[in-house]
């Protein structure tokens, strides 16, 4: 007597790839939190003479 299997949930290939879809949304997250933010400096620059 055969074993019968049954057939994959129609949505299971969807719900991989929605997974997968969110493992890296939160990996950017992670890594967007991650960075420092560097204190930026104004530029300098003298008008009064002439270029």
């Amino acid at each position: 007597m055969a074993i019968r299997r049954k057939p994959p949930h129609p949505a299971r290939g969807l719900i991989i790839w929605l997974i997968i879809l969110a493992i890296l949304v939160a990996g950017a997250f992670w890594l967007a939190n991650g960075v420092k933010e560097v204190p930026t400096r104004p530029i300098e620059v003298d008008v009064a003479k002439p270029a």
